[in-house]
């Protein structure tokens, strides 16, 4: 006689964000740790080269896993994706290379920083900015994964968990309002023990 709570599929834990943080297998093609069809997300059109795609597809992948990023998180992450691309690219360009050049002129010399490090620079800001709000540093991170673990369980409808329900009457066929069914006396009385 088996003992314990049955195997859930792994595509289900996936959805659930995998509670046990095992690793799970799909059915799709033998890949090991695949996203399910139900988590793919389309990579956005506006993410053209390829670093681009696969930094937007690391991320989302694992954290749509997680149950960090949503659906409506897609563009935002996918700016991240394209910001940190540049920033990449900035840095590759200034390998091995200076921050700053001296620049000469009738009114003497001094020393400037390269525009490609200003871009890095700035680059960098607006990556701080968006990794704080999306949850891609150690402290959003946590941060969002507290918010998420005292939510109840379903948010009405929200994220697509189950209808809400409402807690006003429903009107008549008339217009005028339901009727409200009166509270039951308490066996106990208003304040009375006996």
């Amino acid at each position: 006689m088996a003992r314990g709570r049955r195997s859930q599929p792994d595509a289900l834990k996936a959805l659930k964000g995998n509670p046990g943080k095992r690793k799970l297998v799909f059915d799709n093609a033998g890949k090991g740790g695949a996203v399910p069809h139900s988590l793919a997300v389309a990579v956005p059109d506006f993410l053209t080269h390829e670093r681009e795609r696969t930094i937007f597809t690391r991320i989302v992948d694992d954290y749509l896993q997680r149950r960090i990023a949503r659906p409506a998180d897609i563009t935002a992450y996918g700016r991240w994706a394209s910001y940190v691309h540049r920033w990449v690219s900035c840095k590759e360009l200034l390998e091995g290379k200076q921050t700053f050049y001296q620049v000469v002129s009738n009114h003497g010399t001094r020393w400037a920083r390269l525009p490609m490090f200003k871009d890095m620079l700035d680059l960098e800001r607006v990556l701080q900015s968006l990794e704080d709000r999306l949850g891609l540093n150690p402290v959003a991170r946590q941060n969002i994964i507290r918010g998420l673990s005292s939510m109840p369980a379903a948010l009405g409808g929200l994220f697509g968990d189950e209808p809400a329900q409402t807690d006003t009457p429903i009107a008549g066929e008339d217009g005028a309002p339901a009727h409200e069914e009166e509270p039951t006396p308490s066996p106990i009385g208003l304040g009375r023990l006996n």
